[in-house]
């Protein structure tokens, strides 16, 4: 089978790494029967994979029991027999590191320590530490009970790590190992005392190191912590499901691992909390720095100079490096042992939007894994970002980015809602989600290197009314649980088919993107998270996105290893024309400005945004001196240039092979480049209507519209020059491009035409007339309330508004409709909250989940006379959910919000033309009348 014909056949039966998968949400123990009857839930709805997650209703001491495990081998038996794929969720609720309490259980030194500071100032011997506050307490209640046991945060074992005299302008630190005279613990703090005052003009900084004593995480800078993490909540996995590693069972997922982040009252610096901390990592820094460790202690909290911002990176480097290997590299070492890929993803500051800094600003991550997101790729065999709401935002970018340092391609996103809408409550999630807004998201992803959604998340239960609190009601965890919404049912496969296919189609291509933006890690390591970097990357991506101008992030380590040829900077197999710098600060060396300075010289137009380098990592600071001779080769802006500027570094790539280009003010959004087989590959998709041009370089060419909405290919006329390609609203177009004047070898269901530059091709239909009156509306027996009622229904404003506000379930607009004769019409419904099935005498004729709403009824359908039209409106559930919770300022539209519109086509030669409905303003003949 040639690779054509392969891809051919994945696009129309797309395998379960690219098809939507979901965390499923356990609540409580499941029994058989609903085990196996929401993993056929899952694949019926087009969700081929799945990771089982216990969550905070799901009762602690239970998880990885026996009845678990054995409820978790049924999900796993099931998957199989499906064809499925099972990815192991590794700990209970979220965040890696403690499985459930089992770690730490007996093992009371293997709980989390945290190095402190204290300053006592000159002529002072007395020092104090207090008002210590867990980052958990923002998530409430239910929160602080999962991460600690009884709820309360209690320190113990209070040791005195270093303590430092600093001296002067310059902050020369020194040891002083018999400074402390006594350390006074205490649950929430402790005192100090020295032996003698701190000199005058002198500081003196004690670091002091506590065990929580009743955190359930272990110590993630501890190895025998980490070994014993594995050995209590990865192995009991292995003992049950084993026989299933490396078939069904595919992958490790870790999610966010992390020690907990402290602050406390009296804490300055530049280090923002506490840090995880160990006896062995404080030989490594030892080893690492020897007599000069008071030193590089000291600039981690102060200094802003370049020799002490020099001593801060290295340390960070060191940190990060020390952190990734002993965690993540355990947990990737113990699953490539056990026959599984390892995946997952780290605490992203950027999740929800598009600057470094957009999320956690309280937490300082430099001490998680240092932000060094292509160091944490490395620990990885699957690429995996989470991406909070429904946003065009960076983390699908910057995961395939990553993947693409590692010679991967594609990222796994795990999809959250957690913004509500103006006026709604904080944390109570967004159960008002449409599928429109859902494959809008998931579109939008994949054209930014999305290769599978994890849905966050598929719901055992939906929760109970009783209260509303956040994460302890299953309601308000994370919502939606999108089983629960009315619309899943009937409309989720069509998407997740379509979302497949969507990445079948784009998984063989090398995207063209002409713009390297290279990630600060140093500068994030010597300025914070909450630098000048953080905001000005995000104005460069956001920007860059919005002008449809292609880019990667890369790494400073790409660049050391980069070629140049013809003005272009090669990293791989990626070609880059230029290299942006999003306020730059610290770079690791001079030979890294050397290498920018061969890229300027060579043809690279590299580009300058904000700050400028200053400081070097290692070596002579010199960066300042260097950097003004570099100035003048390079491009420096003090804000992201105009767009005409963007889009002037894209390569001129129309002469050599096929591109497209986004008319101005179009809001088509691409990805595409060649692919596996000699071809190119363009997938295009449109919010509101807009056109995009298909350049083609000397032809002929040969084109296919592969159709991700029901997997067919289909092949169009020769093209030599531009193509207009014209999208509608919502509309996603694929075409793959390939020289020759002959048809493709192995293309499935060919058929020629010319449809490629207007689109799908219309009838003439008649003026459409408003369906203003006559409509029923109608409740199923078996809905949760108002069962079995039927009533007049306004379709000019949602059913919310005409004594419905608590409904959110599906429910039916029934019309009549009289017709003189059967001819095709078409029915269109301008404004409609929620997804649609229509009917007509009883027999289904279309479906519709987002705009625009426009079903064709075949003639066949209809009969003269009476004709029962039939629109079903599967809403979201917020108002279900949200009703009497205070947690949304109103209730949220509901079914129809506009009268339909309906139109026909001209009538078969012979036929009488048709009486007009009563009171219509259509001057054209009609064919319906109404009652």
């Amino acid at each position: 089978m040639s690779a054509q014909e392969t891809a051919l056949r994945r696009f129309r039966n797309p395998d379960p790494w690219h098809a939507p998968a979901a965390y499923w949400f356990w609540h409580r123990l499941p029994d058989e029967d609903t085990v196996r009857a929401q993993v056929r839930q899952m694949h019926d709805a087009g969700i081929r994979s799945f990771q089982v997650q216990a969550r905070l209703s799901y009762p602690i001491e239970g998880y990885l029991d026996e009845d678990y495990l054995a409820a978790c081998r049924v999900a796993v038996e099931t998957a199989a027999e499906l064809g499925m794929i099972v990815g192991i969720y590794d700990d209970y609720n979220w965040q890696t590191g403690h499985a459930a309490g089992r770690a730490v259980t007996g093992h009371d030194e293997l709980r989390e320590r945290h190095l402190f500071w204290v300053r006592i100032p000159a002529g002072a011997r007395d020092g104090a530490l207090s008002g210590i506050r867990s980052a958990t307490e923002n998530l409430g209640p239910a929160a602080m009970d999962w991460h600690y046991e009884g709820g309360v945060v209690v320190w113990a074992d209070w040791r005195v790590e270093y303590a430092l005299v600093v001296e002067g302008e310059r902050g020369t630190a020194a040891e002083r190992p018999g400074l402390v005279d006594r350390v006074d613990g205490a649950a929430d703090g402790c005192r100090l005392r020295l032996a003698e005052p701190v000199p005058d003009g002198a500081e003196a900084i004690v670091f002091v190191s506590a065990r929580c004593a009743t955190s359930r995480l272990v110590n993630p800078v501890d190895p025998l912590a980490v070994d014993r993490f594995v050995e209590a909540g990865y192995q009991p996995f292995a003992d049950a499901l084993g026989d299933f590693f490396g078939s069904t069972v595919a992958y490790m997922f870790f999610d966010q691992p992390h020690a907990v982040y402290y602050d406390w009252a009296e804490r300055t610096g530049d280090l923002r909390s506490a840090m995880p901390f160990h006896e062995s990592l404080a030989a490594s820094i030892r080893e690492r720095w020897h007599e000069r460790t008071p030193q590089v202690l000291a600039a981690v909290l102060d200094g802003d100079d370049p020799e002490r911002l020099s001593l801060r990176a290295q340390f960070y480097e060191h940190f990060s490096g020390y952190a990734m290997e002993t965690f993540l590299g355990r947990l990737r070492a113990w699953s490539h042992a056990h026959g599984l890929r390892q995946t997952g993803h780290e605490v992203l500051g950027h999740v929800g939007g598009w600057a470094l800094d957009t999320a956690f600003t309280n937490w300082d991550l430099r001490v998680n894994f240092g932000l060094d997101h292509f160091g944490v790729d490395g620990y990885r065999d699957l690429t995996a970002v989470d991406a909070q709401d429904a946003l065009v935002q960076l983390s699908p970018v910057f995961g395939d980015s990553v993947a693409r340092h590692h010679g991967r391609g594609g990222t796994m996103v795990e999809q959250y809602f957690l913004t509500p809408p103006e006026g709604g409550t904080p944390w109570s999630g967004h159960w008002g989600l449409s599928l429109e807004e859902l494959r809008t998201t998931a579109i939008n992803h994949h054209l930014q290197g999305m290769r599978q959604m994890i849905f966050h998340g598929f719901y055992q239960t939906h929760g109970h009314g009783d209260d509303h609190e956040s994460l302890r009601n299953p309601r308000f965890d994370f919502p939606p649980g999108i089983n629960f919404e009315p619309w899943f049912a009937d409309h989720h496969l069509p998407f997740a088919l379509e979302s497949a296919r969507l990445s079948e189609f784009l998984d063989p291509v090398s995207p063209q993107c002409d713009v390297a933006v290279l990630y600060p890690l140093r500068t994030v390591w010597t300025a914070g998270q909450l630098g000048e970097q953080a905001t000005v990357l995000g104005a460069w991506a956001r920007a860059l996105t919005e002008a449809r101008v292609g880019f990667h992030l890369v790494d400073e380590r790409d660049l050391e290893a980069a070629a140049v040829e013809e003005g272009a900077v090669w990293i791989g197999d990626r070609r880059y024309r230029a290299l942006v710098l999003p306020a730059v600060t610290t770079l690791r060396s001079a030979a890294s400005l050397r290498r920018l300075r061969h890229l300027a010289e060579s043809g690279v137009r590299v580009l300058a945004g904000g700050a400028t380098p200053a400081v070097y990592q290692e070596g002579p600071q010199t960066a300042a001196a260097d950097w003004a001779a570099l100035a003048p080769a390079v491009e420096v802006f003090g804000a992201v240039p105009a767009e005409t500027v963007l889009r002037g570094l894209v390569a001129r790539r129309e002469r050599t092979e096929p591109t497209l280009r986004v008319p101005a003010g179009s809001a088509v959004r691409w990805r595409g480049g060649p692919d596996a087989a000699d071809g190119f590959r363009f997938a295009c998709f449109a919010e509101a209507a807009g056109t995009v041009e298909l350049l083609l370089p000397d032809g002929p060419w040969r084109l296919e519209e592969w159709v991700a909405a029901d997997g067919t290919v289909h092949a169009l006329d020769a093209a030599e020059g531009p193509v207009v390609l014209r999208l509608e609203q919502n509309e996603l177009r694929l075409l793959r491009v390939f020289r020759g004047a002959g048809p493709a070898s192995g293309r499935a269901d060919a058929t020629e035409g010319s449809g490629v530059a207007a689109g799908h091709g219309t009838p003439e239909w008649s003026a459409p007339e408003e369906l203003v009156s006559g409509w029923l509306l109608e409740i199923a027996d078996d809905a949760y309330e108002e069962a079995g009622t039927r009533r007049d229904i306004a379709v000019t404003c949602g059913w919310e508004r005409q004594g419905l506000a608590t409904y959110a379930g599906t429910a039916d607009y029934v019309r009549q409709v009289e017709l003189d004769a059967p001819v095709p019409l078409e029915l269109v419904l301008p404004a409609v909250s929620g997804a649609v099935v229509v009917s007509v005498n009883g027999v289904r004729v279309g479906e519709r989940a987002w705009a625009p709403y426009r079903i064709a009824i075949p003639a066949d359908a209809l009969r003269a006379g009476g004709n029962e039209l039939r629109v079903r409106v599967a809403p979201s559930a917020a108002n279900r959910y949200y009703a009497g919770t205070g947690l949304r300022a109103g209730p949220e539209p509901c079914g129809l919000l506009a009268p339909p519109l309906l139109s026909r086509a001209p009538a078969p030669p012979g036929l009488g033309a048709s009486r007009p409905v009563s009171g219509s303003a259509s001057e054209q003949p009609s064919p319906f009348r109404g009652r």
